[in-house]
């Protein structure tokens, strides 16, 4: 059953006793369904409302029918509608508010989907820009790190765990490649090592959850 505190809201701008208010409302309530058993008004003004028993029953029986197309329509007629969501930075593995923003951005397309429009789900990667050269630094630094060069690190830089996975794994594919390296001409490398890297986690992260893009479109393309 519902409750409505409507004829409490009201009662200020309309100058009236609450319950008063909830009278007049009970009146001119519609119910010609016939959902209704009754209505009452309690305490301040609160209208509750109780459904008629075995009113949802007709309801139920058409969704036990009708199973996983029941509420599908042709409302979009197969026009083309593009979702675009998580699209989180490559920069970090994602966390529980990326996760949610997956679900939320599936579940809007899946609903699109299911009432007649083409859905074309898109991943904006956000790869340029100096978050993405604070992550090549990053790992550098940390890469150097394991090699016995202590460094401080310069603010807007990364201190997770990962990238000290991430400069790990480069020591142990690439030795000490980079160690005597100009900083100027390593970042950019390991900037597009790490980032994709990430990216390749971010992807199989969301494959496990159920969630498939039909594009992975990176900012680089633009320029």
């Amino acid at each position: 059953d519902y409750a409505s505190n409507a004829a409490m809201v009201l009662a200020r701008p309309a100058r009236k006793n609450p319950r008063d208010i909830a009278g007049i409302l009970l009146e001119r309530i519609d119910d010609s369904g016939r959902i209704l058993e009754k209505v009452e008004i309690a305490g301040p003004g609160f209208m509750n409302f109780f459904i008629r028993e075995g009113c949802w029953s007709p309801l139920l029986k058409k969704v036990e029918d009708e199973g996983g197309r029941y509420g599908s329509s042709d409302l979009g007629k197969g026009r083309r509608i593009q979702v675009e969501f998580v699209s989180a930075n490559p920069t970090g593995p994602l966390h529980i508010g990326h996760a949610r923003g997956a679900v939320v951005g599936d579940v809007v397309a899946n609903i699109l989907a299911a009432v007649g429009y083409d859905v074309f789900r898109e991943y904006y990667i956000n790869d340029t820009g100096n978050q993405m050269n604070n992550l090549g630094r990053s790992v550098l630094l940390r890469y150097r790190e394991l090699l016995g060069r202590e460094s401080e690190f310069p603010e807007g830089c990364y201190k997770g765990e990962y990238i000290r996975d991430l400069a790990a794994e480069l020591l142990k594919r690439e030795g000490e490649r980079y160690l005597d390296m100009d900083p100027e001409a390593a970042i950019p490398l390991l900037t597009t090592y790490a980032g994709g890297a990430i990216l390749e986690g971010i992807k199989e992260d969301l494959r496990r959850f159920g969630v498939v893009f039909d594009l992975y479109f990176s900012e680089r393309e633009l320029y």
